[in-house]
């Protein structure tokens, strides 16, 4: 197997984390359940976690990390924060790439017409000279994915985060393509209130954990509430810390996993890797740009002009739709990839593929070498050409 999937899913994850997971499992007690050796064991690996966390994203107080079930899990929780009054006309902005987990939590709240994109050039960055000249009007704040999933294009959070406090909006960024492999410092982003992520992707981590960050000051409405071990004998949940969020059993086994993950990080900084990837991106892409018959999609800006990405490559095979082309690929060479909209309609629509039923996506690895990357590239060839079918 050739594994082009990291931006859905890490493979494989980092070193301890299948132990961790195991070693949590065989723990007789749950977090803030007891006073025991079990149960506090347990809280001492949440702990661990939200510590791990704050160091790694530049975060003060460590308890400003919640550890939602998931990244979708927090962006709901926080949009349909940010859009809890029905009676209001104000719009939400958000970025003209954004996958689902942004898109459908604020449709649903305000519907389409409420929903604007904020402006971009044409490869679906943030133009920031027409963002300086836009009046946002009576908005409710700003919802904006770091890194595209669909292209890898890196959006300017600081530069968008001081357009939102100049003009008193809370911003939102959905990390989860960009946290663990880019460089991040959440305390210094002007207006920003929730930086979302996805434990299971370049964090390392498994899935069924999305950490988030909430400003100090911010703290929205729940979505679901409960028992959680904190101030059991009133009737509402703590006004401020992660057990205003965290009601429920949480996934121990998720969160031991998810912190042994982050010790990696300690030999292996996320600036290095950004490096890394960065030069693995290029090297992909030239080598998939020389092939006759295939497109790279949402990749230009103008000549001898790059924009910092994630290791994502959008393929688009005219004429043959990208689940079939992913498929042949697969029987052609054990590559697996991650073809058609990949949740992420809008920026289908931006860079135009969405009629097309999207791209073929690769995502490819440090762990992928040049002979993988070689016999690939020549799976692709055969592909285009019409020889691989």
């Amino acid at each position: 197997m050739i594994y082009l999937d990291h931006a859905a899913t890490a493979h494989p994850r980092h070193p301890g984390v299948e132990e961790a997971m195991k070693g949590a499992l065989h723990l007789a007690g749950s977090v803030g359940r007891g006073a025991h050796g079990g149960a506090q064991a347990a809280s001492q690996i949440v702990a661990s976690c939200r510590q791990r966390l704050a160091d790694l994203l530049g975060v003060a107080d460590p308890q400003r990390m919640v550890l939602f079930p998931s990244s979708t899990l927090g962006l709901s929780t926080i949009i349909a924060d940010l859009c809890r009054d029905p009676q209001s006309d104000a719009i939400l902005w958000i970025g003209a790439l954004e996958h689902n987990a942004v898109w459908r939590p604020a449709v649903r709240a305000l519907g389409e017409e409420r929903v604007r994109c904020l402006p971009v050039d044409a490869a679906g960055l943030v133009d920031l000279e027409a963002l300086a000249r836009l009046e946002p009007g009576p908005a409710l704040g700003v919802v904006l994915q770091h890194a595209s999933n669909v292209t890898g294009i890196i959006q300017p959070i600081e530069e968008v985060g001081a357009w939102c406090q100049k003009h008193s909006l809370p911003l939102v960024v959905d990390g989860a393509q960009s946290a663990g492999i880019v460089p991040l410092h959440l305390g210094r982003i002007d207006g920003l209130v929730a930086f979302t992520m996805a434990g299971h992707k370049h964090l390392g981590g498994p899935p069924g954990i999305g950490p988030c960050y909430l400003a100090p000051g911010y703290e929205p409405q729940p979505l679901w509430i409960g028992g959680n071990g904190v101030d059991s004998a009133h009737p509402t949940i703590p006004a401020t810390g992660p057990g205003r969020f965290e009601s429920g059993t949480p996934n121990l086994p998720g969160i031991a996993g998810l912190d042994a993950a982050l010790n990696f990080f300690e030999e292996h900084p996320v600036a290095v890797r950004f490096e890394q990837w960065s030069q693995l991106r290029e090297v992909w892409r030239q080598a998939i740009a020389d092939i006759a018959g295939v497109e790279l999609r949402g990749e230009s800006r103008g000549e001898g002009r790059r924009d910092a990405r994630t290791p994502v490559l959008a393929l688009d095979f005219p004429g043959l739709p990208p689940e079939q082309a992913a498929a042949i690929l697969e029987v052609c060479s054990g590559a697996r990839c991650r073809a058609g909209l990949q949740c992420a309609p809008l920026a289908h629509r931006h860079i135009g593929t969405l009629e097309v039923g999207g791209t073929m996506r690769i995502a490819p690895g440090l762990e992928s070498d040049e002979q993988q990357r070689d016999q690939v590239v020549e799976a692709l060839r055969q592909i285009a050409s019409g020889s691989g079918e």
